[in-house]
């Protein structure tokens, strides 16, 4: 009984690491008309900074996320 529950928990486990790999490695789209997504450094700054100006009559929101 208990082997088997180990080996339910390894496949598990291995089919969780495999999605969750071909998640980080299959790159990421966004739906059409979207603009794409970018990341935001010191050097991109001043393109957002355009950008969020640039549509001052619609709803505007700066979504900032951290992996910390």
């Amino acid at each position: 009984m208990r082997k088997t529950m180990f080996s339910v928990v390894i496949v598990v486990g291995v089919i969780v690491l495999g999605l969750a790999a071909r998640y980080q490695l299959s790159g990421h789209r966004v739906p059409a008309g979207q603009p794409s997504l970018n990341e935001l450094t010191s050097n991109s700054l001043d393109s957002l900074k355009a950008d969020f100006n640039a549509s001052a009559d619609g709803i505007r929101i700066v979504l900032l996320l951290s992996p910390t």
